[in-house]
Parts: C-alpha cells; structure tokens; sequence
C-alpha cells in the first residue's frame, strides 16, 4: 500500500476494515477511500459530434489475469493485471478532455454505453484500432470473451476534441502508463447512445455485456 501511495502521490489519511463471514475469505479487506481536488471537473457526459475517442493503452489484462489465476490456466508469456495510478498521465491532458470514464466493471463496452448514452451521441468504434496484446487475444478467444467486456483496472476513456488528438497522444504516448495510447472511435450524431463496431469488413451494433465474466474483484 505504501509503494502504491508512492506512486500516485497520494497519501491514504483514513481507513477501515470489513468484517467477513468465516470461510467468505481467506485474508483481510482493507476499504479506503480518496478525496481528488481539480480546478475543472471532467464527467463522462460531455461528448459531442465530431470528438475521438481514446483509450490509454491495452485493454482486457486486469479481468483474464485474474479470471487465469483462479482457474489455474496456464499461459505462454506474461499476462499480469494493468491495474496502475492514472493520475500522472491525465493530467496534462485534462484540458483537450471533453469526457472521461474508467472501463473497470463491463469493459470498454459497457463504459462506451454509458458515456454514449449520456452524452446523447452515437459512437462508431474501430476494432481493428482498439490496442490488445496477443495473450489477451489468445486467452479471450480460449474462453470466448470478448476483450471489450473484460474489466481493465489501469487504462481510462478519453473523448478528446478533434482539433487536439495529435497533441494529446504525443503526451499520452510520452508517459509509460499511455505508449499504447489509440485512438479508437470517432462520435456521430447518428444513432445516440448506441455503439457501432466497424469491424473493418461491415458494421453491427455493439451490445453491452450480460453479467460479468468473472465475480467481482474490487
């Protein structure tokens, strides 16, 4: 907790325990919680026509490292959770920043839903755009899970105004936590709150998932 605090620069100043049931878990629940201060506050609700959408890396690690841990599936390769203070790297780009979300519980399909339908815009994502390493692949496949269902605990959601994509993904891609930066979708006016998966060989509607594919973690 210590080396986390460390890292995000950000003091816990207050916690507590859960009590669990006996057999419920084997260990301790620690629950904290955090107070952020910021001049100007990005919800999700503030997209609009014309804005890209940008992931800041990598998706689906956090969900299938677990869901493989548990299960005891074995891998080639290194496939560990994302889970990382984001912070450092949004920061500097807050300003181009129309709306924001995390795609922790239901993915980078379910958060697209939410700020899509918030926002009252269409989205057309780009799958073929949306950055994915090849043990995620491999393993999603394996399962059939979908990696834009999957939670991620280290990445966030950015629409960012058309006229400033360039700039944002060079900061982006500067820090360690965005050099897979994407750009993965552009908002439309058509259909509002819908998400339009272009597949690169045809379109069709992106549904949100239906439960989740693994209890929840957090």
């Amino acid at each position: 907790m210590l080396a986390a605090c460390r890292e995000a620069n950000a003091p816990v100043v207050a916690g507590d325990t859960k009590v669990m049931g006996r057999g419920e878990l084997d260990g301790i629940v620690i629950n904290t919680c955090g107070i952020g201060l910021t001049p100007a506050l990005v919800r999700d609700n503030g997209l609009s026509a014309g804005d890209a959408i940008v992931v800041t890396g990598s998706i689906g690690e956090h969900g299938l490292a677990v869901m493989a841990a548990r299960h005891g599936i074995e891998l080639e390769g290194d496939l560990v959770s994302d889970v990382a203070p984001l912070n450092g790297l949004i920061e500097p780009v807050l300003a181009s920043v129309t709306a924001m979300k995390d795609p922790t519980r239901g993915g980078v399909a379910s958060a697209l839903h939410e700020m899509a339908s918030k926002s009252k815009v269409g989205i057309v994502l780009r799958e073929q755009a949306v950055p994915i390493v090849p043990a995620v692949r491999a393993l999603g496949e394996m399962l059939g899970i979908d990696p834009l269902h999957v939670a991620n605990e280290g990445k966030a959601l950015l629409g960012v105004r058309a006229g400033r994509v360039s700039d944002v993904l060079e900061i982006l891609r500067a820090h360690p936590l965005g050099r897979d930066a994407a750009v993965i979708g552009i908002c439309t006016a058509e259909r509002p709150g819908s998400i339009i998966l272009d597949t690169g060989f045809g379109r069709r509607l992106l549904a949100e998932p239906e439960g989740e594919p693994l209890p929840r973690i957090c």
